[in-house]
């Protein structure tokens, strides 16, 4: 999952980036570098220095020791050796930096070596405050031979403090972090409760409100999409009213239109009359099966053995005379579907099949562990490429005939991608090799 595609994630993100961009500025206010000074090194300045030097000259042997933990404390770290440690490197920044500590020694020998840096090495020696981990160290020489070395380093007091603080600092951070992250999820839940109303509601009308609470905005947003639902139903269900009305009356008219067919006296315009009478009632009974799926609750999906379910379609179809054959099926092989809704589905592609060609083939295979593609594949001569996206739509056909016995009426493959829908089944159009219509559903797999 990444952060982009998160709410949450994007907004703990943001909260933190904003969180390490207040630290960065708060560090370069505080710790502020003026390239003319040792201040930008964690160092004392020159003259700051200098005066050190001159309270060491100045007090007793037994006293310097003393002295020396006085002024060690800050920052930088002070000691005293009897001789120069070995040289860590030089360069020109450090050459520069002890020129300003030559001018204000009086006179005293002075060096600057420091060691290498491991993180940000591509400034070099450049000023830049606090370098604890790359430190920097000047040696001044006293008045009696010994060397105060002045290093770039905390004091072993400081340091501990130091440590002790980021330790705080860092707990703290993360009891901040995890707060920012329970707010932010508190603050998007909400919005997870939306998605998951959406997609109850788009798998049944009748799926209950949105509970209205949370923030203001996601109150009046779950109110908005309550009062939508409301809407959509009522105008589903009005559908659905007036296409029963309709139908109905239509039925009226066709069964008095098939008897008064029977007074026909011409055989052939008689049977041309029954039979488009016939396509009518089909048509309209069509509509209305696909209209009742629509605003019908979803029936609860139930195992269905494959090998069984198939054998016990194909067999039906054979009987009638068609051509249709069952690939084998592996025994324990089932899918979560409703098991009249699998009939009309398979009966729908087998007609459709049957239609435009002259044999279909159905096959079934495990398509991955979660998943199983049932094919229906037939020998016509199939769909054009730039088509297949508008094939399950309502009222497409692409058969030139505008006879039911060819082209239909455009709804067979609509109902099928209706009722696979509603068994949470998903139908790809493909064209079959050498020439065809094959179409793949893939259902939900199930334990046999």
């Amino acid at each position: 999952m990444s952060i982009g595609s998160n709410l949450s994630l994007r907004l703990a993100a943001i909260l933190l980036i904003g969180f390490l961009l207040v630290q960065l500025v708060i560090a370069v206010v505080v710790l502020p570098g003026s390239p003319d000074s040792g201040r930008s090194y964690g160092l004392p300045k020159p003259a700051e220095a200098a005066a050190i030097a001159d309270a060491l000259d100045r007090a007793p042997a037994a006293q310097r020791s003393a002295l020396v933990c006085a002024f060690d404390g800050g920052l930088y770290s002070l000691s005293l050796a009897s001789a120069l440690p070995p040289r860590w490197r030089s360069s020109d920044e450090l050459e520069g930096l002890a020129t300003r500590y030559r001018a204000a020694a009086n006179g005293r020998a002075v060096s600057v070596d420091g060691r290498r840096p491991r993180i940000g090495r591509w400034i070099g020696d450049a000023a830049r405050p606090a370098r604890f981990l790359a430190p920097i160290r000047v040696a001044i020489g006293l008045r009696d031979g010994e060397i105060l070395l002045l290093t770039s380093q905390p004091s072993d007091d400081l340091r501990a403090y130091i440590q002790g603080r980021a330790m705080v600092g860092a707990a703290g951070a993360l009891v901040l972090l995890g707060a920012l992250m329970l707010a932010v999820r508190q603050t998007t839940r909400p919005l997870g409760r939306l998605s998951r109303g959406v997609r109850r509601f788009a798998d049944d009308l009748d799926a209950p409100d949105l509970p209205v609470r949370g923030p203001r905005e996601i109150r009046a947003l779950a109110a908005a999409f309550n009062e939508m639902k409301a809407q959509i139903r009522a105008l589903v269900g009005e559908r659905t009213r007036v296409l029963g009305a309709i139908a109905h009356d239509l039925r009226t008219y066709l069964t008095r239109l098939r008897l008064r067919a029977e007074f026909i006296d011409d055989g052939e315009q008689r049977n041309r009359t029954v039979r488009d009478l016939d396509e009518m009632a089909a048509l309209i009974d069509d509509t209305l099966f696909l209209a009742d799926r629509d605003s019908a609750p979803p029936a609860r999906p139930e195992p269905v053995p494959l090998a069984t379910a198939l054998g016990e379609i194909v067999a039906a179809h054979a009987e009638l005379g068609d051509a249709v054959t069952l690939a084998p099926v592996p025994a324990d092989l089932a899918i979560a579907a409703t098991p009249l809704a699998l009939r009309r589905v398979l009966d729908n592609l087998i007609v459709n099949g049957l239609r435009h060609g002259t044999r279909v083939v159905v096959t079934a295979a495990a398509a991955g562990d979660a998943s199983v593609a049932i094919t229906v594949e037939d020998d016509g001569p199939g769909v054009p490429a730039a088509a297949l996206s508008r094939l399950g739509l309502p009222f497409q056909r692409f058969d030139p005939s505008r006879s039911r016995e060819t082209g239909g009426a455009g709804l067979g493959l609509a109902i099928v991608r209706a009722l696979a829908g509603r068994d949470r089944a998903s139908v790809r159009f493909e064209q079959a090799t050498p020439h065809g219509l094959r179409v793949v559903l893939h259902y939900p797999r199930a334990a046999c």
